[in-house]
């Protein structure tokens, strides 16, 4: 864990010291604000106020980031918080005070995003989990550690906003003196709230309550217990206890996430928050305190809780490369409900009295509850080995690119100072660009990547000659090489299968699918292209390049989530490639069907009908001239053959494709799966809409000979 965090530690201090400030304005304002005599309406006006700024901030942090690059957003937004929180210790007026709210709101959303975008680029596939639980748990200890900082001087005086102000001001200097430089943030598109209602609205639902939920109590419950006489520094214990309930109820809650229906186990949690928020109030009145606490925990900490739930729950419906849109789409509707949140606890505390605030929290996990059984009872669960996993996440930063259910993207393209001046130096002079990556490769090959990564963009480059310029020195590289080049330049990807196949490598047909694996959106029209180019003097090529692609296309199936495999659309794709392969060779037609079929059975039948309808078309009058039946028949005899040899347990389905369009194969097609097997064997006591195969192929059997007389058979 220590060398994990090694290249972090002036990064986590920076988010530490912002947080604390934050934590310690968050219980400051509410008290002060009721000593000053406030009134509890307009306090939660201005309370929620700080989730309209976040709200805000959560949408142009990025194009902030872009602009301004990380070090200056952070430096800027902790300024303006650190102004923010001075303005508010002088001036007691709620207008004054809902404007410096939503600054902060704004600039603590910048910042966090700031951290999280650093900490993403910085982080790798394997330890980026393991960094946001980290940078979570030091975002929740410094809210918790910002409670008790209010014992430190009177409420009345402003030397703790003077407080708030030094630590929002010197969360700057450890970012600011830190080496590194904060990565390039590429745009982003982000997904409509249309699209995420119609995706998961239980997801969306319930993220929104936990906006009012989580919000309203963690903003109120200082005016809660202040009245209740809970004051000093048993309020700050009180609501160390609100915000050490958020983090330390992720554990329990996730374990049951990942072993139980979601659905069932939020069911549970709302119903467990009702219990104990009815249950705090008289815990209250009985001045039993350390129970309070303990009840007080369990509440916060499944209101906090909901948020990861909602985003699993939403993940459930949302493929991988829109998983990190759909977070930014689920935080605004989380700051929707924050937004209402506090002043609607207000509004109640204000007209029904104090305890109110849990009566509000009742009323409003009982409609969240209702919902959540009103989704049960109108679609199926999910298997419980296809939920998306449950990752410990709290509604603190704005997107968070360090979840590890998000498309990871590998860092290895960023480019020096040093590479940078080269790829300028190309831009000149073109003729010295190949020199310079000849000179890189002997002593740096990872550089030497990422400059012809740089140089690829130049057109007047060769991108073939770049790739062998590196592969000549590390042959081993090859694959990576292309990749590199098409991740920088997908739009020379034709050029470079053209350099590739012109080189006769070894590894041509991996190296060509590696280049169309990049390229999911155009994938198969770079192997049609390459086949284009192959099918003269390299036509067993094809076949195997055809293998190849489907092999990779078949094992990453099964490392997908359920709603990206129904996405990608295996069956549509394998059919499209055959298709696309045979168009280019049809006298391999049959070879490129079967070699489908056995990598992806699922597609089997799909492939084979398409394979037929291929076989047809090749016939001017497939029915009525004898030769072209005989040709037809030999055809899906030897198809067949192969289906029932390699592929058994799909061998019904697709003899029954080719008997409903040609019946008098019917007796052919029996006879072949009878030699290669008894009927007794599994495979053929295999059913299909509850009947035996044997029955099936009878009957289609039967309606062969009944249409053995038709002319047109």
């Amino acid at each position: 864990m220590l060398k994990t965090l090694k290249p972090f530690p002036l990064l986590l201090l920076s988010g530490f010291l912002i947080m604390l400030g934050n934590g310690l304005s968050n219980i400051l304002l509410p008290v002060r604000m009721q000593h000053d005599g406030v009134d509890i309406g307009n306090i939660g006006i201005v309370l929620s106020m700080y989730s309209v700024g976040f709200l805000f901030g959560a949408i142009y942090c990025r194009r902030l980031l872009q602009r301004v690059g990380h070090i200056q957003t952070f430096a800027i937004c902790g300024s303006m918080t650190a102004v923010a929180i001075l303005l508010s210790g002088l001036y007691s007026d709620p207008l004054v005070l809902g404007a410096m709210r939503i600054i902060t709101g704004f600039c603590i959303a910048c910042t966090n995003a700031t951290l999280d975008s650093w900490l993403g680029h910085s982080a790798t596939e394997k330890n980026r989990g393991r960094i946001l639980a980290v940078n979570q748990i030091i975002i929740m200890s410094a809210l918790f550690s910002g409670q008790f900082l209010l014992n430190l001087a009177p409420v009345e005086s402003t030397t703790l906003f003077i407080l708030a102000g030094i630590l929002f001001s010197f969360s700057i200097t450890p970012i600011v003196i830190g080496r590194h430089k904060g990565p390039f943030i590429e745009d982003s598109q982000g997904m409509s709230f249309f699209t995420i209602v119609k995706l998961s609205p239980l997801g969306v639902v319930s993220c929104f309550f936990c906006g009012v939920l989580y919000s309203g109590l963690l903003n109120m419950l200082p005016i809660f217990a202040s009245n209740n006489g809970i004051q000093g520094f048993d309020l700050s214990i009180f609501m160390g206890a609100a915000i050490a309930g958020a983090i330390i109820l992720q554990f329990p809650i996730a374990y049951l996430s990942d072993h139980f229906d979601r659905r069932k186990v939020m069911f549970g949690m709302v119903a467990t928050f009702i219990v104990f928020s009815i249950l705090i109030p008289f815990l209250i009145y009985l001045e039993w305190f350390k129970l309070t606490l303990m009840a007080l925990a369990i509440t916060t900490g499944l209101a906090a809780c909901l948020y990861p739930m909602s985003i699993s729950e939403a993940f459930d419906k949302v493929i991988k490369e829109q998983i990190l849109a759909a977070m930014g789409s689920l935080l605004a509707i989380y700051a929707l409900g924050s937004i209402l949140g506090p002043y609607s606890a207000a509004i109640a505390m204000e007209s029904l009295g104090n305890n109110a605030l849990f009566g509000f929290t009742v009323v409003a996990a009982f409609l969240l509850l209702i919902f959540i059984s009103i989704r049960m009872k109108k679609s199926e669960a999910l298997a419980i080995d296809d939920q998306e996993s449950f990752v410990m996440q709290t509604p603190s930063g704005a997107v968070s690119v360090l979840d590890p259910r998000t498309v990871y993207t590998q860092s290895e393209l960023s480019t020096n100072a040093g590479v940078q001046i080269a790829v300028n130096l190309a831009y000149e002079n073109p003729a010295i660009a190949l020199n310079m990556v000849k000179a890189l490769a002997q002593r740096d090959i990872k550089n030497a990547s990422r400059l012809v990564a740089g140089l690829s963009q130049i057109k007047a480059v060769n991108i073939g000659k770049l790739y062998s310029a590196i592969v000549r020195i590390a042959p081993y590289r090859s694959i990576r090489t292309a990749q590199i080049l098409i991740d920088a330049a997908p739009e020379r990807a034709e050029q470079l299968v053209d350099w590739i196949i012109m080189q006769d490598d070894d590894d041509m047909c991996k190296i060509i699918v590696a280049i169309a694996a990049m390229m999911p959106d155009n994938g198969i029209n770079i192997l049609q292209y390459a086949a284009q180019k192959m099918v003269r003097k390299y036509p067993l090529a094809i076949l195997a390049m055809t293998e190849e692609y489907i092999n990779i296309l078949s094992s990453s199936l099964d490392e997908m989530r359920p709603v990206d495999r129904v996405a990608t659309d295996p069956q549509q794709t394998a059919t499209e490639l055959y298709n696309r392969m045979q168009d280019v060779s049809p006298e391999q037609s049959a070879d490129i069907a079967i070699t489908i079929s056995e990598a992806l059975p699922d597609a089997s039948f799909d492939v084979a009908e398409a394979y037929l309808h291929n076989l047809l078309l090749g016939e001017e009058h497939p029915f009525k001239n004898k030769e072209s039946i005989q040709k037809i028949q030999t055809a899906i005899n030897l198809y067949m053959k192969e289906v029932a040899k390699n592929i058994p347990e799909h061998a019904v389905e697709v003899a029954n494709t080719f008997i409903e369009i040609v019946p008098n194969v019917a007796s052919s097609v029996v006879e072949i799966l009878q030699d290669v097997e008894p009927y007794s064997d599994s495979y053929l006591t295999q059913t299909m809409s509850d009947k035996p195969v044997e029955s099936q192929l009878n009957e289609a059997l039967q309606k062969a000979v009944e249409l053995q007389n038709v002319d047109d058979i």
